[in-house]
């Protein structure tokens, strides 16, 4: 979709992992950022040249950007809970992270710019452990965790404001997203523990759970490309690559690429509100997006970004085509 260059590029989530990405991508693209977040993001200001606020996604937040820079021509919604796991501790503190702060940015987007297109981040997780094989986007929901739950209340406001206003929206669905920068989940408590020098590594649940790799650099483009072109639209899209491997395979190409000898091996214990498979249908997924990055150099990518800017270690391994 074409935007107004005068106005700017909202994101929310902007500090997050996913978020940052997204800002770099869109600021690349020639559009001024105005990125929003609980607390100040560093680095982002310097590499997209936009403007930042912290303080959360509330109407203060939200109204003060509007006074500084002028109505915003698209918004990314970003901004949400964390994990399935910190849902399950805290859910109300969830609640308030995914589903109040997606009503605050609707409804200040009803009064303040009712043509402005949405997207909102949902997860795969809205689909709950009962699909088995690929899940496409039309398949039952049936969340089980709070995490997935909000999700799909998420996903419902952006469906009754698209209905009620005419507000346009899309939905990405995303499923296990990884890259330079993530500092949660499987990957990076993994190669933490290799950091600590544990050779003997035990991870939770079989190591037969399935799940849907997509590098955030393609999930950038996806998102970006799913902007709601047409007014009072609504349209949902699996946010995944079709991409399936078990967690065992992904910890083994962490270890690969790490280097040096250890025992990997599994409890048999699953967290509570993981599901055992979710891979998406990637026949939705609109031409030019299907997935530009093979798991084996995205996984092999985020040791050596570890290595390098967590433990400032200089990368020895090169990765370069033969002369």
């Amino acid at each position: 979709m074409q935007l107004k260059e005068a106005r700017p590029v909202w994101v929310t989530g902007a500090g997050g992992f996913i978020g940052l990405h997204l800002s770099r991508f869109l600021a690349h693209e020639g559009h001024q950022v105005v990125g929003f977040g609980r607390r100040q993001a560093p680095g982002f200001v310097t590499t997209t040249g936009g403007a930042f606020f912290s303080g959360g996604v509330t109407e203060e937040v939200l109204n003060a950007a509007l006074a500084a820079h002028g109505r915003p021509a698209a918004v990314y919604h970003l901004a949400g809970g964390a994990t399935v796991g910190q849902s399950v501790a805290e859910p109300l503190k969830d609640f308030e992270q995914s589903v109040v702060s997606a009503a605050c940015v609707l409804d200040f987007l009803r009064h303040h710019a009712p043509d402005a297109p949405v997207v909102l981040a949902s997860s795969a997780a809205v689909y709950g452990g009962g699909h088995v094989g690929s899940i496409r986007v039309d398949a039952t929901l049936d969340p089980y965790s709070p995490y997935g739950y909000h999700k799909r209340m998420v996903e419902e406001l952006g469906r009754s404001y698209c209905a009620a206003y005419g507000q346009p929206v899309s939905v990405a669905r995303l499923f296990s997203v990884y890259g330079e920068g993530l500092r949660k989940q499987l990957l990076w408590d993994l190669c933490g523990r290799l950091a600590a020098g544990e050779t003997d590594i035990v991870l939770g649940g079989t190591g037969a759970e399935m799940r849907d790799w997509h590098h955030v650099s393609d999930v950038v483009r996806l998102i970006h490309r799913i902007l709601p072109a047409n007014a009072a639209s609504f349209a949902v899209h699996n946010g995944g690559a079709g991409a399936a491997a078990s967690v065992s395979t992904i910890a083994g190409m962490v270890l690969e690429a790490w280097g040096g000898k250890h025992r990997l091996s599994f409890s048999g214990e699953s967290r509570p509100g993981d599901p055992v498979n979710l891979i998406s249908d990637p026949s939705g997924v609109p031409d030019g997006l299907q997935l530009q990055v093979p798991l084996s150099r995205g996984i092999a990518g985020y040791v050596d970004w570890y290595r390098a800017e967590i433990l400032a270690e200089p990368v020895h391994r090169l990765r370069c085509a033969a002369p």
